[in-house]
């Protein structure tokens, strides 16, 4: 940026200058008149037709600053283009070296290079106004991209999470389940242990009790 600032200082210098050093045979105060209004001409007739090229075309910041530079630039160059040839044959106008026929000729050749000049810029001044437009709707649309990748990416994120608690939970369950399934399985067979022990004793007690019977029936007998 300050590199384009001082090449734009040049140019207004160096165009000064020439307008300055062509003004032979003219005062001081009056050469600094010419200047100043020529350089003020060329500044009024740049800014017209930037306004011209952009006035379709939404101006931004950024696109402000642009034109700043650009008009800046651009006076200068005209100014460096048109004013010393200007102010040369004004010169010898007032020298007497030329006539008024010579002046104006002179004076609309210049005319029309200028108009030239003016026309090309203006088509310029549009193309790089469009170019700034369109690389701002990008960046713009880039950021609007990258915001919505991201905010889907919290979403996936938090269902990603979602499904992992409800896996967990889930999982959880079935283990609950799968232990409540061998718990009752244990205690159906303890269960069926304990019924078959009983069976067991109750039919060891009625065995004995068979024995007893017997064995006593054959005492009496022996008895008798």
């Amino acid at each position: 940026m300050l590199v384009i600032i001082l090449f734009i200082l040049i140019l207004n210098i160096v165009s000064i200058l020439l307008m300055y050093r062509c003004l032979t045979g003219f005062e001081k105060k009056e050469r600094l008149i010419f200047v100043a209004a020529g350089t003020a001409i060329m500044y009024i007739l740049t800014s017209i037709v930037y306004w011209i090229s952009t006035r379709n075309i939404e101006i931004t910041e950024v696109s402000q600053t642009g034109k700043d530079l650009i008009i800046f630039a651009f006076v200068p160059v005209n100014g460096i283009l048109i004013l010393p040839l200007f102010a040369k044959s004004f010169s010898k106008l007032k020298n007497g070296s030329i006539d008024g026929v010579v002046f104006r000729n002179r004076g609309i050749i210049l005319g029309v290079i200028l108009i030239v000049l003016l026309v090309l810029e203006c088509i310029y001044f549009k193309n790089i106004q469009e170019q700034v437009v369109n690389l701002l709707k990008n960046q713009e649309n880039e950021q609007t991209e990258q915001q919505e990748n991201a905010s889907h990416g919290n979403v996936l994120e938090d269902l990603y999470n979602l499904n992992s608690i409800n896996t967990n939970s889930v999982n959880g369950i079935e283990n609950q389940i799968v232990v409540n399934d061998v718990e009752n399985d244990n205690i159906v067979n303890e269960n069926e242990t304990n019924t078959n022990t009983e069976n067991n004793i109750v039919n060891g007690t009625s065995g004995n009790a068979s024995s007893n019977i017997i064995n006593s029936v054959i005492n009496t007998n022996t008895t008798e």
